[in-house]
């Protein structure tokens, strides 16, 4: 009896000893915290690239889709139902709603600022990527506030200021302003002592403190080239990119760090499915090596995963097609749509004579791995996009041109449009929608984010925990 009675006051022992020590864990906030925005990413995006993979290498569910924790987030904006990733970007930072294309702004508060710059001042060290310009919208509203995102020079000067760790992947757009007569904005990241490179293993030095990583190849607009082009250019992956600035930041007070896809969205504005299916998967692996590192640091990793806005109002059907449909029909494009028109506009300043034939012919060996025989319909709308931009721009209305073609050229638009209509994806703008987006969430204290919330509940959330 005596020794049941020890062996019983040694257990209650051990379950309190251990009940306290997972009540510390538990009250612990996380060392390490990432964030991931899909720019332009809505459910149907995320639906899309699995179906895709689907059908074409077997089923796969996303990284991101297997996160335990999922929820979705509300995106309108202080004055506008359908938000911009300036306003998006803005209260996912900072933890509140901002007008129409203002860069955390806030200029009725001293006190609002973003999540980047209160751990900083905790003592993280902070790592911003993107895929796109790093002073384009949402990187922005991290280390800036301005009350127009277009004054593109004046957020960039505030980068340095920021002595943030490192920004990673795209360069800055009008780096000496859009007059060309400023001061170069990566001249004053050298001032403030930042080590600027395109290799990246310099990130797995130690020699550095703080680093301006810029992508093997950015475009005229800084952003990074599409995934889909990559036999045109070279670059690193977000994935290799994230890969390697968890080593660079990684320390003893952690880190955070906001990885953006951004050209999700650019692609969803041109209407261009196959080439946001590719972004969708480069944004996903981006994840799936934050999870890697999760795996290795549970009970100190906080992976949250979510948008700013939905592009395009992606749909998974078309009307013509009622209820059949074959995503792989998408992998038969061969470059981007925005590379696509580059190479159309080449092509018709040596040819400017050039018949319809010959600009299937150049299509077929251009934008299409295999030659497409093209239906009745198919011509007869192919013929319309010829005739409106090499004979009569007045023959349809600037509205009704919009609405088919947007701001792109009426042809390349059409020979992308016949691929998705195949497929049976379909888009009903060219720009923003007002839809809830996607919410995915592993790792400490990640149940906070289940159901439906703001998306300027985000960062109080994640604040909630240090309290």
């Amino acid at each position: 009896m005596r020794k049941n009675i020890i062996f019983f006051i040694i257990l209650i022992i051990l379950c309190f000893n251990s009940f306290g020590q997972q009540s510390e864990n538990n009250s612990k906030p996380p060392k390490y915290v990432f964030l991931f925005i899909g720019d332009g990413m809505g459910f149907n995006h995320i639906s899309l690239t699995e179906a895709f993979l689907s059908e074409t290498i077997g089923f796969k569910h996303l990284a991101m889709t297997n996160f335990p924790v999922f929820g979705q987030c509300e995106t309108f904006c202080k004055n506008s139902l359908i938000t911009d990733s300036g306003a998006a970007g803005s209260a996912i930072a900072c933890g509140a709603k901002e007008n129409f294309e203002n860069i955390s702004y806030y200029q009725n508060s001293d006190t609002i600022k973003s999540l980047a710059k209160i751990f900083h001042k905790k003592g993280y060290k902070i790592g911003i990527i993107t895929s796109t310009d790093m002073n384009d919208a949402t990187p922005a509203t991290f280390y800036a506030s301005n009350k127009s995102r277009k004054n593109y020079y004046n957020i960039a000067l505030e980068a340095p200021k920021s002595d943030f760790e490192l920004f990673a992947g795209g360069t800055f757009y009008q780096p000496t302003d859009k007059n060309k007569d400023k001061i170069n904005i990566l001249n004053i990241f050298t001032e403030k002592n930042y080590f600027q490179t395109n290799n990246i293993e310099d990130l797995s030095s130690e020699k550095y403190n703080k680093i301006l990583f810029t992508n093997k190849t950015t475009l005229e607009g800084g952003e990074m080239p599409y995934c889909i082009d990559n036999n045109i250019f070279e670059k690193y992956s977000l994935s290799q990119i994230v890969e390697s600035s968890i080593k660079f930041l990684d320390n003893k007070n952690g880190f955070f760090i906001m990885t953006e896809g951004g050209k999700i969205d650019w692609a969803c504005h041109e209407n261009d499915a196959a080439t946001a299916i590719q972004e969708v998967i480069d944004f996903d692996n981006a994840i799936k090596t934050a999870y890697d590192f999760y795996l290795k640091h549970p009970d100190e990793t906080l992976i949250i995963v979510t948008a700013d806005h939905e592009t395009g109002g992606l749909s998974l059907g078309i009307a013509q097609n009622k209820y059949n449909s074959d995503f792989s029909i998408l992998k038969n494009q061969k470059i981007s749509h925005e590379q696509f028109a580059n190479k159309f506009e080449e092509y018709k300043n040596s040819n400017p004579k050039m018949s319809i034939n010959d600009i299937i012919a150049f299509v077929n060996k251009e934008f299409y791995y295999t030659p497409i025989l093209f239906t009745d319909n198919e011509l007869q709308e192919i013929q319309f996009a010829y005739d409106i931009f090499f004979k009569n721009d007045k023959m349809i209305t600037t509205e009704k041109k919009y609405k088919l073609f947007g701001n792109y050229n009426p042809l390349t638009i059409t020979f992308m449009k016949i691929l998705t209509d195949r497929a049976s994806v379909g888009f009903t703008t060219w720009a923003h929608t007002a839809a809830k987006v996607p919410l995915f969430a592993i790792g400490k204290n990640s149940q906070i984010f289940s159901g439906t919330i703001n998306n300027s509940d985000i960062t109080p959330k994640i604040l909630g925990l240090f309290e």
